[in-house]
């Protein structure tokens, strides 16, 4: 009998075995095995997530790992359980990688004078595009006796706003809220973008503008196989440029022979570098990314509308950067921001004020403010509780307020210092045969774009409305965490949609879709998101006096060392390299000079 009972168990385990690895194998059919374990940077994560279904570690997910080396820091992904991200990063409640305000410390402690208001020139802020002067009441500028002649850099005033409003912030308090009105309430109605992104030629190819190559009407060439300029719209305009197309030879093969006899001509259309597909509309990021449905890739006919939800504290100047950079693929921003850091204490509402005084009004009509008015329970003991609610309240209470939005419309959420390239963001809003969740590759750096780190930064980043709602419970840190398998919904998801969710990532270790540009401030900048750190990515570097010092910052920035004093090593870079910097960044060079150039370099000091 005990035989019977064993044979029975034993029939009935390896039964469950099969119909879970039927049903894993049905999710992951579309990427073979051996491309998998063959490919130069292999997706074994796809296999992982199996074999995490049944084996979880708890210890790697709930322990705080305290980086000891810039290896382990906030340029690094190490993953913890609220985030993809490297735990240095996120460091105060008003952003995930650069925290909050200093609202309740005193900087007469510090003996550490106070920066100018950047609306004291609003008109410079309205440009938005030129270098900020230097303020002769801008005292905090130690210079490093090593470095005797420190040049005068033009910094922004953007960044250290925040530790001027720092001492007289209870006047300023009620003055903000009063200002605010109903902003953090008002609600936001998504329009469909009629922009032309696609164009039908007279062959009736279907080319994508941005990634076609175009000539004048006089370059037509009538040769077979070569390129045959075609009119792109009805007008037809005199020296109009149009998109090329191509006439392929003909085969010698029947098939080929009886579509030349009907009288179709095989047409494509020409693609731009950097972009393919036969549709010119796939960018090289995607093209080269591990996306298992690529040969399925169709234009839509309605483009999706896109969400990117971020949260901000003192990152004005890579603020600028990220609108001006997705001004075109970002149909809303979702911006939150806090009166609380990470650490629990009051900070000024800067964003606020930058926003009613006109610095953002050339895409005011994009942002929907959120307001976080309160600070989580027990945040204080455990500084990850303050970080991951704030993500989620970012996520419920701004989308919460976003009329008009459908089910197949693109969630996208990342920390102030991540910034998607356009290219991939334009491609997830116009085309349909794409999997989800979906993740990005990012290029780091530390301190500036000058200091490149090896690799990339892998962040999950985004899916559909409808998978943020169904399965992620609408939950911004969820969709961070990379479990969407584990989760109540995720089956139901799959068979109510039809969908198969298969994780993928835009852009690849070497070719990336963004920029994560981690410390990436002034000394007075980084100084302020020691001083708000959250209390509990340990070692807490902003307990340490010396750590806090300027002329100390300053020689960190210049060597590229770490906080516990470890030096790393770093590729050569050029700033005509692809892919080095935002194009904003690069095309307003002297306002970003300090965030491109090392400013305590003797070579960049010198040229």
């Amino acid at each position: 009998m005990k035989m019977r009972r064993h044979r029975v168990f034993l029939l009935c385990t390896v039964g469950l075995c099969v119909i879970s690895f039927l049903h894993y194998y049905k999710a992951l059919h579309y990427v073979s095995l051996l491309r998998e374990l063959s490919a130069p940077y292999p997706n074994i994560k796809s296999f992982i997530m199996v074999t995490g279904f049944f084996w979880r570690e708890k210890g790697a997910a709930s322990t705080p790992i305290s980086p000891a080396a810039p290896e382990e820091a906030p340029p690094i992904p190490v993953l913890h359980r609220g985030d993809g991200k490297a735990r240095g990063g996120a460091v105060g409640l008003g952003i995930a990688d650069g925290g909050g305000g200093m609202g309740g410390l005193e900087m007469r402690l510090r003996e550490e004078p106070e920066p100018p208001h950047p609306w004291e020139k609003p008109e410079e802020n309205k440009r938005g595009d030129s270098p900020n002067e230097r303020m002769p009441e801008d005292r905090l500028d130690p210079r490093i006796p090593s470095l005797p002649d420190q040049p005068v850099r033009q910094e922004s005033q953007d960044v250290l706003v925040v530790l001027k409003e720092a001492a007289p912030f209870k006047d300023r308090s009620k003055e903000s809220t009063d200002l605010m009105g109903d902003l953090h309430t008002c609600t936001h109605q998504l329009q469909d973008d009629r922009t032309h992104y696609f164009v039908r030629t007279k062959a009736g190819a279907l080319c994508f503008r941005q990634g076609t190559e175009v000539a004048n009407p006089k370059e037509n060439s009538g040769k077979v196989g070569g390129a045959v300029a075609v009119e792109g719209d009805r007008s037809g305009a005199v020296g109009q440029r149009r998109p090329l197309e191509v006439q392929q030879q003909p085969s010698n093969t029947p098939k080929a022979k009886s579509k030349a006899r009907g009288g179709k001509r095989l047409v494509k259309c020409v693609c731009r570098p950097g972009w393919h597909g036969p549709y010119c509309g796939v960018p090289t990021m995607v093209y080269h990314s591990n996306l298992p449905t690529k040969e399925r890739l169709t234009p839509r006919e309605t483009p999706r509308r896109v969400i990117n939800a971020i949260n901000v504290n003192h990152e004005f100047d890579l603020l600028h950067v990220r609108f001006h950079e997705l001004a075109q693929a970002v149909d809303l921003f979702l911006v939150c921001e806090s009166n609380f850091t990470a650490y629990g204490e009051k900070r000024p509402l800067t964003f606020l004020r930058l926003l009613l005084n006109g610095t953002y009004d050339y895409i005011r009509h994009k942002i929907l403010y959120v307001f976080l008015d309160h600070f989580p329970e027990g945040g204080r003991q455990d500084g990850w509780i303050a970080d991951d609610y704030l993500r989620t309240y970012l996520t419920r209470n701004g989308l919460s307020r976003v009329i008009g939005s459908r089910p197949d419309d693109v969630f996208v959420i990342n920390d102030a210092d991540e910034i998607p390239a356009n290219e991939g963001l334009l491609f997830l809003k116009l085309f349909d045969g794409w999997t989800e969740p979906f993740a990005i590759h990012m290029r780091k750096s530390l301190y500036g774009f000058f200091w490149k780190q090896f690799g990339s930064l892998e962040v999950v980043s985004g899916c559909t409305l409808g998978m943020l709602r169904d399965v992620y419970d609408g939950d911004g840190i969820k969709l961070r965490r990379r479990e969407y398998y584990t989760m109540p919904g995720f089956r139901k998801y799959e068979n109510d949609t039809g969908h198969i969710l298969v994780q993928w990532s835009v852009g690849s270790p070497f070719h990336f879709a963004g920029w994560h540009c981690s410390w990436c401030f002034t000394p007075e900048g980084i100084y302020y998101k020691l001083i708000s750190a959250q209390n509990g990515d340990f070692p807490r570097w902003g307990d340490y006096e010396d750590k806090r010092d300027l002329n100390y910052i300053r020689d960190l920035i210049r060597t590229g060392g770490w906080f516990d004093g470890s030096l790393q090593e770093y590729p050569p870079v050029d700033p005509k390299e692809h892919m080095y910097a935002p194009k904003y960044m690069l095309q307003h060079y002297d306002r970003y000079r300090y965030l491109l150039e090392n400013p305590y370099n003797k070579e960049a000091k010198q040229n």
